[in-house]
């Protein structure tokens, strides 16, 4: 572990810059979404009626609809991680890195994005589709192994100790997109309509598919702290 070479007092500074920059680079994603939705060019595509439009935005359908699952994923991720540097105190060189590389996978998402959605009417291809899965895969796994790094006691990054379960808890939900677009791409060679919609699980599982985990570890942190705070005053006395 690498701690970066930097008045101990500049500490809080960097760290807050360290956050910033990430919630730009999560801005710009965003954002870029919808730039690949191009608004249709009304010669081009001889587009004169209300029901020619409609026609086009029918076909479009897919294409909106993985913008908003796309939309989504990314905002799910940039609260994951405010939630994550909530309880951070301090950082490491070795984070900046790991929080590059996951920051790396979500400036890959609209190019995903974007291929998917040229592409993903088309329902015979498979690799749109697949390069978009893998994108999702390699956020996931790279958003566990920063929230691992992080929470890790041995490391002192965090304002407080946290439990296992919340450990745990934390692990459950950054499996849930990967683990959804894998089955939903299996899927897909099977029923290809049907498998676009199945990402639509996510928000639902996340909310309410996992109460029960969320309140076991709500649970362990205030019996942890109880615990702690009792040696404490045992200590005083």
């Amino acid at each position: 572990m690498h701690h970066p070479r930097h008045d101990l007092s500049q500490n809080q500074f960097q760290l807050e810059r360290f956050v910033f920059f990430t919630d730009g680079v999560f801005a710009i994603c965003i954002t870029l979404l919808i730039i690949e939705i191009k608004v249709p060019n009304q010669e081009e595509l001889k587009i004169y009626t209300d029901s020619s439009l409609l026609k086009y935005l029918s076909h479009a359908a897919l294409q909106f609809f993985g913008f908003l699952i796309s939309f989504g994923i990314i905002g799910h991720y940039w609260s994951v991680h405010h939630r994550i540097f909530g309880y951070a105190k301090n950082y490491t060189t070795t984070l900046i890195w790991i929080n590059l590389a996951f920051l790396l996978s979500v400036v890959l998402l609209p190019f995903s994005s974007g291929l998917l959605g040229e592409y993903g009417s088309d329902t015979t291809m498979y690799l749109p589709y697949g390069v978009y899965v893998a994108n999702m895969c390699f956020t996931g796994f790279m958003n566990c192994w920063l929230w691992l790094y992080v929470s890790n006691p041995k490391r002192d990054l965090l304002t407080r100790k946290i439990s296992r379960a919340r450990i745990q808890l934390g692990l459950n939900r950054s499996a849930v997109v990967p683990i959804i677009f894998i089955l939903s791409f299996l899927i897909s060679f099977i029923l290809p309509v049907i498998s676009r919609f199945i990402p639509a699980l996510i928000p639902i599982i996340l909310h309410w598919g996992m109460k029960g985990l969320e309140r076991k570890a709500d649970k362990k942190d205030t019996e942890e702290a109880a615990a702690r705070h009792l040696v404490a005053k045992s200590a005083e006395h």
